[in-house]
């Protein structure tokens, strides 16, 4: 369930830096449609399926101008649902989600044990139709999983748990270093706050997201996809 005991607040950004975060987002939309042509170019013919928690994996749809074929587009989890959720997706993807009225401005649902924000839908009909729709297309031969280390995902208890998945290809973008888990991606610019900022944001004038300057999800996605055809032959 989402509450905040398992999640650490950053502050607002100082008024300078909100206003050259808006002059960056406004100059991007000149540099954007560039570097989302490099990623559909890297990722030409390539099937793939994001889980994540939050908005991270949608935009990265969006801008790799692919299909959704992830459930977990356009909504969100907290770290431990998440983990529920990572650690047994067949159970919670065989169930439709029951909305509850928690005053939320956007549908929210429960499957079992798990809550799901549904962030971008604006009625409960949206949500559940998205919710079946997608979970259809996912392709379990090709499944990669990026988080960050937001909403709880930064407890010790959870990153152990993170750790311990069977999956093979699975990141998590950290303000801190965590030089035990090979999955952990520190972020520079955040590396005095408690967690990552919001990483689709856009992190110099040339357009890049703030996860762009420290990875490269598309040729991630590229490499290990290759790598699995190789073994295959």
């Amino acid at each position: 369930m989402h509450t905040d005991t398992h999640i650490i607040h950053d502050g607002p950004y100082p008024l300078p830096l909100s206003l050259l975060l808006k002059v960056r987002k406004a100059l991007s939309r000149f540099s954007r449609p560039k570097l989302n042509r490099e990623i559909q170019e890297k990722l030409k013919n390539i099937d793939f399926s994001i889980f994540s928690n939050n908005c991270l994996g949608g935009v990265f749809y969006h801008d790799a101008g692919k299909e959704f074929t992830s459930p977990t587009v356009n909504l969100s989890f907290d770290g431990p649902d998440f983990m529920r959720f990572l650690e047994n997706p067949h159970h919670y993807l065989s169930k439709d989600p029951e909305f509850i009225d928690i005053g939320k401005s956007f549908p929210v649902g429960l499957i079992d044990d798990i809550e799901i924000c549904f962030v971008h839908y604006r009625t409960e009909q949206d949500a559940l139709n998205a919710w079946n729709r997608r979970k259809e297309r996912i392709h379990w031969d090709n499944l990669f999983i990026v988080t960050t280390d937001h909403d709880g995902m930064y407890l010790p208890e959870i990153m152990e748990r993170f750790d311990a998945l069977p999956y093979k290809n699975k990141i998590m973008f950290t303000a801190k270093n965590y030089p035990q888990y090979p999955w952990a991606i520190q972020v520079p610019q955040f590396k005095h706050r408690n967690n990552v900022r919001i990483m689709t944001a856009f992190a110099n004038m040339r357009g890049k997201r703030y996860y762009e300057t420290c990875f490269d999800i598309a040729g991630w996605i590229r490499s290990c996809t290759k790598e699995k055809e190789t073994t295959a032959e």
